[in-house]
């Protein structure tokens, strides 16, 4: 699931290591005259904390709670790199280069579409031929998909978090010290006009912008553990496949929907109610099938 909400560059970061709140600051920077206020920087560092301690919270509660094999927690981390990062990536990269991206992003409706149906695709794919293989002879105890959903979900926060965190407190730190011409000298001017906009919005941002990210993450785990329960039972209840695509739509849905709102420039406290509100619903249909379907071994 994508992150939509963050300011500039859908970024959530991380503060600087010795940052002196005296007003000395690093090498003898005035804090004063700072551009990115402190507080970014301390709400920016709770974000990226958060990026390694939702992971190790998440296995640890699921585990004990649920139960199940705590490979599988791995087995969906390793899922989501393979194909959300990597061959989702690369299929991105093919379709939509030599200007075929930009010429997309104008049209709302079909960028959202296929922003959504290729999420869709890919990731509850993953999670298909993952449940037919790897993780066939655990289908005996449904706790297991528990596992998988939580880690799926784990490493998308990690790796969005974690990367947003760190892209928000490098250029941070270049507008602080005056030093954004490192990433813009060499750069086209549509380029540069794009990374001045980021910067402008770096140093406008209300601080809480940057826990967005981290606020999302909370309904977005509950849609992959939700989405991983469905395929779970269409992989492996005979005549149930109709929930693995059942998945895809849903997961289209919701990628879609924000993808498309945010284009146009929907108020971001509005789209994170939305994604509430979808994650809620399909949780509740999760555990509706998970009562029905699902079986623990003692």
């Amino acid at each position: 699931m994508n992150d939509v909400t963050m300011p500039g560059l859908d970024v959530t970061g991380q503060g600087i290591a010795g940052l002196d709140i005296s007003g000395q600051g690093i090498a003898g920077l005035d804090l004063t005259a700072q551009k990115v206020p402190l507080l970014s920087f301390v709400t920016n560092g709770i974000s990226l904390v958060a990026a390694f301690i939702i992971p190790a919270v998440l296995f640890l509660f699921m585990q004990r709670k649920f139960g199940g094999k705590k490979v599988t927690f791995f087995i969906g981390c390793l899922t989501f790199v393979i194909f959300a990062l990597v061959l989702e990536g690369i299929f991105h990269s093919v379709i939509l280069a030599g200007g075929r991206g930009q010429a997309l992003m104008a049209k709302p409706l079909l960028y959202g579409l296929y922003g959504g149906f290729m999420a869709g695709l890919f990731e509850e794919s993953g999670r298909f031929i993952a449940f037919k293989t790897v993780l066939k002879k655990s289908q005996d105890d449904d706790s297991n998909v528990l596992m998988f959903g939580a880690g799926h979900g784990a490493f998308e926060a990690f790796y969005l978090l974690l990367v947003a965190g760190l892209t928000n407190l490098v250029f941070a730190i270049l507008i602080n010290t005056g030093n954004t011409e490192l990433v813009t000298k060499n750069a086209g001017a549509s380029t540069v006009e794009s990374m001045e906009q980021i910067f402008k919005t770096l140093k406008s941002a209300n601080p809480l912008f940057y826990l967005a990210g981290l606020v999302e993450r909370i309904p977005a785990l509950a849609i992959h553990i939700s989405l991983s329960i469905l395929v779970w039972f269409g992989a492996k209840n005979k005549g149930k496949f109709f929930f693995f695509p059942l998945a895809i739509f849903l997961h289209m849905l919701v990628d879609g929907v924000v993808a498309v709102l945010s284009l146009y420039k929907v108020n971001a406290i509005f789209l994170e109610f939305l994604i509430y509100i979808f994650a809620g619903a399909l949780l509740c249909f999760a555990i509706v099938l998970w009562k029905k379907y699902g079986k623990i071994k003692e």
